[in-house]
């Protein structure tokens, strides 16, 4: 039961993070496209619940396809990128209502951490995620309570785009999460699997709804920088912009780790990795939170669209031809030894 539970965070942790909680990820996804944001959240729910549960499956060969191919090590170096931009240029949001010298402070602070986990790893933000996720989340939602209320009106449009979109919103998480799905699977029997990818489906998509409500009902929040943020600026924006600064913070320090990592496989250089790993990233959030999300993550999708069918269907069929092979490799072994019996 505590392992579903750590798996269940594990995948929440994943697609919960400050673009999110920010709103800005669900305005480019969904709430832009209207009242047809509504029937593209049941596709997703359909799409995570199959692929979560493909992944768990089959955990321990997806871990291996990845680590040795350079392609797939290649476009998951540039997710994580992508999305360690986006960390920081939330966190550089989040930062800009203060004194800029304490700003300065707490920026190069977190520059330090992040050059720490580099160097020494990052098991101790692993359960510092598996502390902070559920708090994380129940606050949003328990927020997210407080200002819900049915959309006066929609404004639907581009029916089979919003489709399209909530596929590659599908694509973006699960491509930059099929790592950690696979880790998570392989302590997990069948009927473990099956329940841990309902319920993280299910959870992620009613957040997803509600979210999704409160933004349809506050339109113009739709084109700000972090809508939800602006949601609540009369009143609880201090609470939520420390819950999206946990999502930030969280969600960079796991995927400094994981960027690292790869690029340790391809590159030897430690100067060099630390440059590609946390410096890139930091030169690329200048470009801002907004521009990211917007330009950067559509772009994420169809790498990870990429990644994915790679790892759906090409990786089956390398799998069964290999099987092929041992067999026809075991009937030929066996035909000579039948040769080879003197009457």
């Amino acid at each position: 039961m505590l392992q579903e539970v750590f798996a269940v965070l594990a995948i929440l942790g994943m697609v919960v993070g400050s673009g999110f909680i920010s709103g800005k990820e669900v305005v480019v996804f969904f709430s832009r496209f209207g009242a047809w944001s509504f029937l593209s959240i049941p596709l997703v729910f359909v799409i995570f619940l199959c692929a979560f549960r493909f992944i768990l499956n089959k955990a321990g060969g997806i871990l291996e396809m990845v680590q040795k191919s350079k392609v797939l090590t290649l476009i998951n170096l540039l997710l994580c990128t992508i999305f360690s931009a986006a960390m920081f240029g939330g966190i550089n949001n989040l930062l800009s209502f203060g004194e800029k010298w304490i700003n300065f402070a707490v920026f190069f602070l977190i520059l330090l951490i992040c050059a720490l986990i580099f160097k020494k790893g990052g098991k101790f933000f692993n359960k510092l995620n598996i502390m902070l996720v559920p708090i994380m989340i129940f606050v949003f939602v328990v927020l997210l309570f407080s200002k819900i209320e049915m959309p006066k009106s929609f404004s639907s449009s581009h029916g089979v785009v919003s489709i399209f979109y909530a596929c590659l919103y599908c694509l973006l998480n699960l491509a930059n999460g099929c790592v950690v799905l696979a880790e998570v699977g392989k302590n997990l029997n069948k009927k473990q699997k099956a329940r841990v990818a309902f319920i993280s489906a299910l959870v992620l998509c009613v957040v997803l709804l509600l979210t999704n409500i409160v933004l349809l009902a506050h339109p113009a929040a739709l084109d700000e920088e972090m809508p939800v943020l602006s949601i609540f600026s009369s009143g609880g924006s201090a609470v939520v912009a420390l819950v999206v600064f946990i999502g930030c913070l969280t969600t960079l320090f796991s995927i400094v780790y994981s960027c690292s990592s790869l690029v340790r496989g391809m590159i030897k250089n430690e100067h060099l990795n630390f440059t590609i790993s946390i410096i890139l990233p930091l030169v690329l959030s200048v470009w801002g939170f907004s521009n990211i999300v917007q330009h950067l993550y559509p772009l994420a999708s169809v790498m990870g669209g990429v990644l994915l069918v790679r790892l759906f269907f090409v990786f089956p069929l390398k799998r069964s031809d290999k099987q092929i092979h041992a067999s026809c490799k075991n009937a030929k072994k066996k035909n000579a030894c039948h040769h080879d019996v003197e009457f």
